[in-house]
């Protein structure tokens, strides 16, 4: 019979080789796991194109994966004069561009909420990497997911919201935006921007109340400020109203620029654009377009190609025209290069050369 003792004297070696084994392999697994999460916010961010997104909205309807809180959520209360971005596409993140307008914003108005608000469920991953997380880094901007057949519950859109022709929309994502935008002001107020306005001075001294003309004819609603007072009251009334009565999903601009100038056609005293004005549309201020949008569309390659703007000194945003521009290439020494390193410098040294694309 063999004895046991011989045994002995080598299991215990062994036994302390395979313990200090495992330990070095967990070690080594958690310096791995540090080293991914704190290069998480560092991450170049994938490119995204208006063009790959398409016209689907089913994600709206789709709860799961949703790393953001709800903004039907009863402790959701944005303050009166906070600024609101929505994300209507169901890409689930945030292009360079949008970034960069959402971080102008907020740099111009570090004392106001600027809230970015996804109707898409946003994933924990993405929530956590760039280019979320730098925004995440200012402390006025927040972020919020949207349920609109929730968020449109006791008021008057809920009826368009549910319905057939909300639905068959040509440009469901477009006209998702028209219709939150309205109801986000009717709800809150505040100050309403697109994802493609870049901010280049703050939007406080401009009062509570206003709108801005794109042309001479013509309101656009990218744009819009609309306060809890009496008049902002009115105002949001009659675009909610005139949006649920009206609503077309086979035009393209008659939910957004198309609503809000057939409301100031019956607010206003004159039936001429080129006379509306606080006096004329009882007390609200319709701005022209040098001070919103001084580049018209058709002459949009101005903001891409080498050189200087001329007489945009009264602008408080640029509207960058990104349904008609999201492909173009944005030249080093162009004046939106040279925009977005001034006025969202955080996302600009993110991106580098491939900012923009």
């Amino acid at each position: 019979m063999y004895s046991s003792k011989p045994q002995k004297k080598y299991l215990f070696p062994l036994r302390r080789q395979l313990i200090l084994c495992i330990t070095l392999l967990i070690f080594s697994v958690l310096i791995i796991v540090y080293i991914n999460v704190q290069s998480l916010s560092t991450l170049r961010p994938p490119v995204m194109h208006f063009d790959t997104v398409g016209n689907n909205i089913s994600c709206h309807y789709v709860d799961e994966n949703d790393a953001l809180p709800s903004a039907e959520d009863k402790n959701f209360i944005p303050r009166p004069n906070s600024i609101f971005f929505h994300e209507t596409s169901c890409r689930g993140g945030l292009n360079s561009r949008q970034v960069c307008a959402i971080e102008s914003a907020s740099r111009a108005h570090p004392r106001r909420q600027v809230f970015v608000m996804f109707s898409a469920p946003v994933s924990e991953a993405v929530y956590q990497r760039s280019p979320i997380a730098k925004l995440r880094r200012f402390a006025n901007i927040k972020m919020a997911r949207v349920h609109i057949s929730d968020y449109a519950r006791n008021t008057p859109l809920e009826a368009l919201v549910a319905s057939a022709p909300f639905n068959r929309s040509k440009w469901q994502v477009e006209h998702t935006s028209d219709i939150l935008r309205y109801l986000t002001l009717y709800k809150w107020g505040g100050v309403y921007l697109d994802t493609d306005m870049l901010v280049v001075k703050s939007l406080t001294p401009l009062g509570h109340n206003w709108v801005a003309k794109e042309s001479n004819d013509l309101v656009n609603a990218a744009v819009i400020a609309i306060s809890m007072d009496h008049l902002g009251r009115k105002l949001a009334e009659a675009l909610i109203n005139e949006v649920g009565t009206t609503y077309r999903p086979d035009i393209w601009i008659h939910n957004g620029p198309g609503a809000i100038t057939r409301v100031l056609h019956k607010m206003c005293e004159t039936p001429h654009p080129s006379e509306w004005s606080s006096n004329t549309c009882q007390g609200l201020e319709v701005y022209s377009p040098e001070y919103f949008y001084p580049i018209h569309y058709e002459q949009n390659d101005d903001y891409f190609k080498a050189g200087d703007l001329k007489n945009v000194e009264n602008a408080y945003t640029h509207h960058l025209w990104n349904k008609l521009t999201y492909d173009k290439k944005i030249e080093k020494d162009s004046p939106y290069a040279k925009m977005a390193q001034k006025y969202c410098p955080t996302i600009y040294e993110m991106y580098g050369a491939h900012f923009g694309s």
